[in-house]
């Protein structure tokens, strides 16, 4: 029985990640063409207030939200939304009371320090974006846990194209509060589209012996086993970016993101293979496929990492002088960040695979590591580098938790280190016939 039912959950596996990582991919290149049209029209500082409203509404639901967000997908994954849905819908309340009142407050009282070359509106616009961020985020990763990837797919291209549209009225309006109304009212539009798809199609099947009703304290008591690690995580992404700000202009963190968006770009098909991963992993029983499922799509997923990195530096070398002039900076700190993207590859596999293990609490070592790499490294290098020494920074952190993943997954699997890194001969042959399908 076991026999037969492997290849198909392996070949739901390929379909939903192949699907992901191409929404992941066509969302790439609307988002090139969106950042093509917006970098193109306006002047750095302008676009360094659409990057300020997204860092300032990520960090509101990054550090409020309890990370509740995984909690959706393991618990929705493993005993269904009918069980799941009055626990979450009373969080979710309470969460976003939290993310207006503090968002709102922060922006007041920072008006004359941090906000002080910001205008007040686009400050507050990004408590409102916060809040609908973290809501489109629930709905999504609902989807996501009861494995409805068609429709999450249909949904992300659909916010993507509506971006990429909306992108183009800065040659009407040369001014970000285009770009920055127009993300609020996609993501609105994606909740909406969220709730549609939902009440569509059937619920998924859910064991016997996991039909119940789960409490708002199993789903927060979960959710903070991940918080510190999420918190972490998102301290080492930005953190260079809110020290760059604080030592040099708009312009400069403008310029910055740029480099820090173009490196991204590698980590679409880890993204798209770790969030299909997660909801499988949490729903299966046997341990030794959860480590197989895990080691191979690990490695598949840093093989292709690594040759994409290579070749989007040498793209980035070549038309970044010709397409962007007034982003030619961005060009170094991109060579300097694109080593530590491929080694995180390593940590976006395997801390959703752990927190899949329901040990999400194991996650906080590495992003701690990193932190700490992160800011040290920050305040010694941005002052006399710039935004290189931001770029140095980041990478060496990137770097220093994908190693830690690794480690940790190892000893907590019990796998050999090897086996990270080389494929096995079973390996190569599912990838043979998945490659003759």
């Amino acid at each position: 029985m076991k026999d037969k039912k492997e290849p198909k959950i392996r070949s739901s596996i390929v379909r939903d990640a192949l699907s992901t990582f191409g929404t992941t991919l066509f969302g790439a290149v609307m988002g090139f063409v969106s950042s093509l049209v917006i970098t193109g029209i306006l002047d750095p500082a302008s676009k360094g207030y659409i990057t300020q409203l997204q860092y300032v509404g990520t960090l509101l639901v990054t550090f409020l939200s309890m990370s509740v967000s995984s909690a959706v997908i393991y618990y929705t994954s493993r005993y269904g939304l009918k069980n799941v849905r009055k626990a979450l819908t009373t969080i979710c309340i309470w969460i976003i009371v939290l993310i207006a009142v503090v968002g709102f407050a922060s922006v007041f009282i920072l008006r004359d320090s941090y906000f002080a070359d910001t205008p007040f509106l686009y400050s507050a616009l990004a408590v409102v974006y916060g809040v609908f961020s973290f809501l489109s985020t629930i709905y999504t990763c609902v989807l996501r846990g009861e494995n409805k990837f068609s429709a999450y797919n249909i949904i992300t291209l659909i916010q993507r194209i509506l971006t990429t549209v909306f992108a183009f009225s800065v040659f009407f309006w040369k001014t970000p509060m285009v770009i920055i109304l127009s993300s609020i009212l996609i993501m609105v539009a994606m909740i909406f589209m969220c709730i549609f798809a939902l009440r569509r199609g059937p619920e998924q099947e859910i064991p016997e012996e996991n039909d119940i009703v789960v409490g708002a304290g199993a789903i927060v008591k979960y959710s903070l086993k991940s918080h510190i690690s999420n918190i972490l995580t998102y301290l080492n992404t930005y953190a260079a970016n809110f020290i760059v700000k604080g030592y040099y202009k708009v312009a400069a963190l403008g310029v910055y993101s740029f480099a820090s968006t173009l490196m991204e770009q590698v980590w679409l098909l880890p993204n798209a293979v770790s969030m299909v991963i997660m909801s499988r992993i949490a729903g299966m029983r046997v341990q030794e496929d959860k480590v197989k499922l895990t080691l191979m799509s690990c490695k598949i997923v840093t093989y292709i990492t690594f040759i994409c990195a290579f070749l989007l530096t040498v793209v980035a070398q070549v038309f970044v002088p010709i397409i962007f002039p007034k982003y030619i900076a961005a060009v170094p700190a991109l060579r300097i960040l694109i080593v530590g993207s491929i080694f995180i590859t390593y940590a976006k596999v395997l801390n959703n695979s752990i927190a899949a293990y329901g040990k999400p609490e194991l996650n906080i070592i590495p992003t701690a590591i990193g932190v700490a790499f992160n800011i040290i490294f920050s305040f010694l290098l941005i002052p006399g580098l710039g935004i290189n020494g931001a770029a140095l920074s980041t990478s060496v952190s990137l770097t220093a938790q994908g190693v830690t993943s690794i480690v940790i997954f190892c000893r907590f699997t019990q796998t050999p280190f090897y086996k990270l890194l080389f494929p096995s001969k079973e390996e190569i042959a599912i990838v043979k016939r998945v490659l003759k399908r």
